[in-house]
């Protein structure tokens, strides 16, 4: 079928549906007030931005969210192996998905929760758009944490003026909706669709059958003790903005070290033969009552700069952090050469990093296997022929340990027959089932088939 012909059946065929978008105030959010204004200081944090007073005139921060934030999903996303049985949306997902997995891991660390919508083009392409805490509004959430219904908010600027797209979604009753309405930015003033060419194609709105939403949710895996009420999740620092204050801090008093402790020679103006004030970075005149000696007219200043005692305080908090966060102690590193430094790997002993990786890769999972779904309802509702299975999800596991003993521990449960030669084919060349079953020859000697 023709997805032109489908985008326009799309848009006469559909009934209307949806709140009232004009005025967004009166949306009621299934965030609080409390989570809302949380929300907002976790992205100041992840910016640099702390909430607390600065301690210092030059107040000098650590990147330490975003390092951890990154550091935590490239675990949890380097080695990720996600392939959808048709071959076709498998081409979409590796393109427009899978390079993207650790930016969203990432994103959602930082605001608690990303929904990942899967939508086509009038090509036929699958595409993947993510909303964050920070620009998607929560109106429904499931038993599962799941969003049922928010809004999608995007804003571009065309003809000196700035517009903003505001796509509503609702899945209720085993039907997903879907709503888009236009307004000048910060007015109620509505405007077309159509006067947006970015947005000119665009069905007003529509309805697709789905046994599941149409957006799929991941949330960080940690409890709300911010707001004991609300079923949203919390950011990885929300109980740690105390500590990245601190950490900044004694950043910013080890950089002010070198500044007030620099070697200095204090002189009168005639000795240096300049003006009032700094001369140099090293040379300063000041008014001067000293016998008149030129060794008694110059003054040098040269203490002790404290480095090891300023770093220490630094990663004593740092080590704090680890605790909070959830990784294992010595994860992060204040270097004077390097700035905050991550571990250069991960050893099969750190436990407590492995335990809180495995979480996160539990909370992705599932999401995966949503928008392999969802891929395959779009594409099949815009009159595509989508070949059906479960998708293959393999995070790999060499940061954590060994793959060459694992390989060898594989390899032996085969020959003693507790695992089917294409579940390892599965797991070895990170393929669905059915493909690894098409890798085995026909007699699987070298697992111990018949001559």
């Amino acid at each position: 079928m023709n997805v032109l012909k489908t985008l326009k059946s799309f848009v006469n065929g559909f009934k209307k549906g949806g709140d009232n978008l004009d005025d967004i105030s009166k949306i009621e959010s299934a965030a609080s007030p409390i989570m809302s204004e949380k929300t907002r200081e976790w992205w100041n944090i992840f910016q640099g931005n702390l909430p607390q007073k600065k301690t210092h005139k030059n107040f000098k921060p650590l990147p330490t969210a975003y390092v951890s934030t990154a550091y935590l999903a490239q675990l949890v996303t380097g080695e990720i192996k996600f392939e959808l049985p048709d071959e076709r949306l498998n081409s979409f997902a590796q393109k427009n998905l899978v390079p993207r997995l650790d930016r969203i891991v990432q994103l959602t660390l930082v605001g608690g929760y990303t929904v990942i919508k899967p939508y086509i083009t009038r090509s036929g392409e699958i595409f993947f758009d993510v909303g964050t805490s920070r620009d998607f509004l929560p109106i429904t959430i499931d038993e599962n944490g799941q969003i049922t219904e928010g809004i999608f908010f995007e804003r571009v600027r065309c003809n000196s003026k700035i517009y903003e797209r505001r796509e509503w979604h609702c899945f209720k009753n085993g039907v997903h909706s879907v709503r888009n309405s236009a307004y000048l930015y910060g007015t109620r003033e509505r405007v077309e669709l159509s006067s947006v060419p970015r947005w000119e194609g665009l069905a007003e709105s529509g309805e697709i059958p789905s046994d599941i939403p149409m957006i799929a949710t991941l949330r960080t895996p940690y409890a709300n003790n911010i707001d004991l009420d609300s079923a949203l999740p919390v950011s990885l620092f929300a109980n740690s903005v105390g500590t990245l204050h601190e950490i900044d801090a004694a950043h910013s008093e080890y950089i002010a070290e070198f500044r007030k402790m620099s070697a200095k020679v204090f002189g009168s103006g005639d000795v240096f033969r300049g003006k009032d004030g700094i001369t140099d970075d090293y040379f300063v005149t000041v008014e001067s009552d000293f016998s008149t000696t030129i060794d008694n007219q110059l003054m040098a200043y040269a203490p002790q700069i404290r480095e090891e005692a300023h770093k220490a305080a630094i990663n004593i908090e740092l080590r704090l952090y680890e605790v909070q966060i959830g990784v294992s102690c010595g994860t992060f590193t204040f270097d004077s050469a390097k700035g905050l430094v991550t571990a250069t790997q991960v050893l099969s002993e750190d436990r407590t990093t492995f335990n809180t990786v495995a979480q996160l890769q539990r909370q992705l999972r599932p999401v995966l296997q949503s928008i392999a779904k969802i891929s395959c309802t779009l594409a099949r509702f815009y009159g595509f022929d989508v070949v059906d299975g479960e998708p293959a999800i393999e995070f790999g596991d060499s940061v954590f340990e060994d793959t060459g003993t694992e390989f060898s521990r594989r390899f032996q449960m085969v020959q003693a027959g507790l695992l089917k030669p294409e579940e390892f084919n599965a797991w070895y060349f990170g393929v669905p089932i059915d493909k690894a079953r098409e890798l085995l020859p026909e007699m699987t000697t070298v697992f111990g088939g018949d001559e």
